[in-house]
């Protein structure tokens, strides 16, 4: 039988099968879906060109194995996917209490410049921002009454290579300034830091990314 025929021996079959009952139809869309989904891997793997030489049982054997690795790939990488959205979100959650999210057209108002330049901030590192579809979520503990916190970009530059949530780490974190004295950076910041206190900040900062790196 040649491959035309076989193609349409098996599309009247699927079409029997699916006009029995809602169950017969439901099944027959899960298999195929479940097929397709074996196919691809054997395809990305390179074995469908083996598979073209099995018996049918070879077949089905070969495919009972793959479909199980198959959904079970899947259910752990959805897993892993839920629990890399849950994490974001009470992230996100979290930066509520530390002056919330601002967008970009906000910042834009509050620093009295155009939202162009609140981007190019953005680039250039000197502000952190969350991207969030084809706009960004920047934290508001950057920001004073007066603006943009002094020495922000300084201490910026120094963690330049991290991620954003983990430039929001650091700021949100309490460091050891002097003696027993521990404040979380930004604070230090938005409170005037004396030269020491920036000197320790600083030091923090290249400890901080240097932990990262290793």
């Amino acid at each position: 039988m040649n491959m035309k025929a076989s193609v349409h021996e098996a599309v009247v079959h699927l079409e029997s099968s699916l006009a029995q009952d809602r169950d017969s139809a439901a099944t027959s869309i899960r298999l195929l879906k479940l097929i397709a989904r074996v196919v691809d891997h054997w395809h990305a793997d390179d074995s469908l060109k083996d598979a073209s030489a099995l018996t049918d049982s070879e077949l089905l054997e070969r495919f009972v194995i793959s479909g199980a690795v198959s959904v079970s790939l899947d259910s752990r990488e959805q897993r892993k996917r839920d629990r890399r959205i849950a994490a974001r979100l009470d992230f996100l959650a979290k930066l509520k209490d530390f002056g919330g999210l601002l967008k970009a057209k906000a910042v834009a108002e509050l620093l009295g410049v155009s939202r162009q330049t609140v981007n190019n901030h953005i680039s250039a590192g000197k502000l952190i921002a969350l991207k969030e579809g084809n706009d960004h979520l920047i934290p508001g503990f950057q920001f004073d009454d007066n603006g943009k916190l002094k020495h922000l970009e300084e201490v910026l530059l120094l963690i330049q290579d991290a991620s954003p949530e983990a430039k929001c780490s650091f700021f949100l974190n309490p460091i050891r300034l002097e003696g027993e004295k521990q404040e979380l950076p930004y604070i230090t910041l938005k409170d005037g830091a004396s030269e020491q206190e920036l000197g320790v900040i600083k030091r923090e900062a290249l400890q901080y990314l240097s932990q990262m790196a290793s």
